[in-house]
């Protein structure tokens, strides 16, 4: 996904990406997750994966960009549950993505 927007924005209408990172990530619950502390980018350039912070002596989590929207009032909301995210693999230090991990998160949130 290359642009965000709000579900009430005219889709016809591009604008530029915005940075995702320190925004805070919500369900579609509006329950809080955390905080974006790093975003992943594919070879186009299109934002992947975010890195979530869910806060203290907590492990941070990758989770899909695709399907998510900015809110008016900058909270972003992904498509996935706080509890599903809880279980995702953990995020490494570095924020490399390998293949492996790449794949478990995938089937981790059922990615086709």
């Amino acid at each position: 996904m290359s642009t965000y927007s709000t579900p009430d924005d005219d889709h016809s209408a591009r604008r530029e990406p915005m940075s995702l990172t320190g925004h805070v990530v919500v369900d579609d619950h509006h329950q809080k997750i955390g905080t974006v502390s790093d975003v992943i980018y594919d070879d186009r350039g299109d934002a992947r994966w975010a890195v979530v912070d869910p806060g203290p002596l907590r492990s941070e989590k990758f989770v899909p960009v695709d399907g998510s929207y900015v809110t008016e009032g900058g909270e972003v909301v992904i498509p996935y549950g706080k509890e599903q995210v809880k279980h995702a693999p953990k995020a490494g230090r570095d924020h490399v993505l390998d293949s492996r991990t790449a794949s478990e998160l995938e089937q981790h949130y059922e990615m086709s």
